[in-house]
């Protein structure tokens, strides 16, 4: 091998140490409260609902600035996160909000990605593509609100593991509103 080759994977090797080490060992805030491990796991129909969003949320604080959340893995298992990096969620009761938006997109943009440059060309192809373009929620919108999800969990010191069920699959188109 030779001494440049050794070098530059010496190099990524440490580059890739640091990250590592920055990511693990960030220092939380000075006023973030303790967080403790905590995995929901969402089903739909019985089944995993790999892909949602899961947000725990204060309802009587909206203002409640120590946000936690994720997203299902395939196993429609999220592992929260506070702020989005610290693994956990701080201790207290919150209502779960759960939403799983997904986008069919147009035939148009498939087969023509790359958007006319001429004017009239262009204002064809955006609405075709509008018109085309639909946005789905694949979860019953009832879990998207937190005024209107009936899921809650409660932190507590140590790991905490929920799992919620939410009806059965849906696409429900979402109206879109144009200015």
């Amino acid at each position: 091998m030779s001494k440049k080759f050794i070098i530059a994977h010496a190099l990524s090797l440490l580059t890739c140490c640091v990250a590592f080490v920055g990511c693990v060992g960030e220092k939380t805030p000075p006023d973030m409260p303790k967080i403790y491990p905590t995995t929901i796991t969402i089903t739909q129909a019985g089944a995993p609902c790999p892909g949602a969003s899961v947000q725990l949320m204060k309802k009587d604080d909206l203002n409640y600035k120590w946000f936690a959340g994720g997203v299902t893995d395939d196993n429609g298992v999220c592992v929260i996160r506070t702020l989005g990096k610290y693994l956990g969620a701080p201790e207290g009761d919150f209502n779960v909000v759960v939403y799983k938006t997904t986008m069919l997109e147009s035939e148009t943009r498939k087969n023509q990605p790359t958007p006319p440059e001429d004017p009239t060309e262009l204002r064809e192809w955006m609405k075709k593509v509008d018109e085309e373009e639909k946005e789905f929620e694949e979860v019953d919108p009832k879990y998207k609100r937190i005024e209107t999800s009936d899921l809650t969990i409660s932190i507590k010191a140590g790991k905490n593991a929920e799992t919620f069920e939410v009806g059965e699959h849906v696409m429900i188109e979402v109206q879109r509103a144009f200015l």
